[in-house]
């Protein structure tokens, strides 16, 4: 599982939105979806709800020791992405083994926790929400498997998919109607893409930008979580390699940096280029 790109997370305004979703399907045991356009951070947020970093430290772990146990008896929700070929089989094969192994890592620490309720724990369902990441991938079939298990484990799932799944859904009636959450995951707001550049300044040991740079950056990006992430990178460099004479971001910089990048090229033209 590849790791976030920056040391830092901010707790914007479309992941407040994101998780209060994951909650309601997760206690009401129903479908829910959430879309939104490549690199808008459906899958950082996927991640961080389901604390997926720390479970798959615990399904490495060989020597029956759990990391954090304390943090992982709290635990409830798979992350899952279907392979781009994923059959109805595979699937439910792929999430019977993942369901079985985050059971025993859960049971493992709850005994490790705490022992006394060891024995209830495993009379106790340990999954009670699926984040499926990347539904785009899932053919109609597929789709009908999941609806299947979710009804016979009894547990929440959410889908998470690209712009245009919403309406490739509502043409698959049996399914569409057990969706019964749909929610859009909106890029970063002015005041989360002010803390994200922020920070990323604080991480460079820069000056914070001017509002100049900031607005620079805003067009650019539109608070693109991963358009952000690329832009980032290319000014390091740019600020690494000319440290003699730059030590802040400035319009120049940020200018520069836009223009090296291949993602972001299409969003905003440059100044005298035609729409």
């Amino acid at each position: 599982m590849k790791e976030s790109k920056t040391p830092f997370y901010i707790e914007s305004t479309s992941y407040r939105s994101f998780k209060e979703l994951c909650e309601a399907c997760r206690e009401q045991g129903k479908i829910g979806m959430s879309f939104g356009r490549p690199g808008v951070g459906k899958t950082e947020a996927s991640l961080r709800f389901s604390e997926w970093a720390l479970v798959e430290a615990n399904l490495a772990v060989r020597n029956g020791v759990p990391v954090e146990p304390e943090r992982l008896v709290a635990c409830d929700t798979l992350y899952y992405k279907p392979g781009v070929t994923v059959s109805p089989q595979r699937l439910k094969t792929e999430l019977g083994v993942l369901r079985n192994k985050f059971s025993d890592i859960k049971v493992r620490a709850i005994s490790w926790q705490s022992p006394a309720v060891w024995s209830v724990a495993l009379q106790t369902p340990q999954v009670k929400l699926i984040i499926v990441d990347e539904a785009h991938r899932l053919k109609y079939t597929s789709l009908e498997e999941l609806r299947d298990l979710q009804e016979r484990w009894n547990i929440g799932i959410v889908l998470i998919g690209d712009p245009g799944m919403e309406r490739s859904l509502a043409r698959t009636f049996h399914f569409a109607d057990r969706v019964r959450y749909l929610e859009k995951f909106e890029p970063l707001v002015a005041d989360d893409l002010r803390k994200y550049v922020d920070k990323q300044a604080e991480l460079l040991a820069v000056p914070k930008p001017t509002d100049e740079v900031f607005q620079i950056i805003a067009k650019y990006s539109r608070g693109n979580p991963r358009v952000l992430g690329h832009l980032f990178a290319i000014v390091q460099r740019l600020l690494k390699i000319n440290d003699d004479i730059v030590r802040e971001i400035t319009v120049e910089v940020a200018e520069t940096a836009r223009e090296m990048m291949l993602v972001g090229l299409g969003v905003i033209p440059k100044a005298g280029e035609q729409q």
